[in-house]
């Protein structure tokens, strides 16, 4: 069975963009991520030291999102799976980063970036 944990919309303000403003000011970000482990010992002994600690990891990334500043959406979501990796050692990982509002002219939608990320 495969079984994966879910975490959605994780509000995380960045200094991410082109433009200077949105590097100095900051802007909004919503996060999905998708965990692949073995949660089976988990599920066996409903052991929570055998899962992953989604609280710790929400925390990390808020943490981490203050201190980042880049132009591109690709740079700071390639952080996020390399923080994530580093931290738990999942079989595989896959993130959602959203930019809600890019300051695009005429343009009321969202620009996201999808990363995977597959260990061996």
């Amino acid at each position: 069975m495969e079984t994966f944990l879910k975490i959605e919309n994780i509000q995380l303000w960045a200094r991410v963009g082109v433009l200077q403003e949105e590097r100095e000011l900051g802007q909004l970000f919503s996060l999905d991520i998708f965990l692949w482990t073995d949660f089976e010992k988990c599920t066996e002994n409903d052991d929570i030291n055998k899962t992953v600690d989604y609280s710790k990891l929400v925390q990390i990334l808020k943490d981490q999102s203050k201190k980042i500043y880049c132009f591109t959406i690709e740079k700071y979501s390639n952080a996020i799976v390399e923080i994530i990796d580093h931290e738990f050692k999942l079989s595989k990982i896959k993130v959602i980063l959203t930019k809600c509002n890019p300051p695009i002219t005429g343009f009321d939608g969202k620009v996201s970036i999808v990363r995977i990320l597959k260990n061996n």
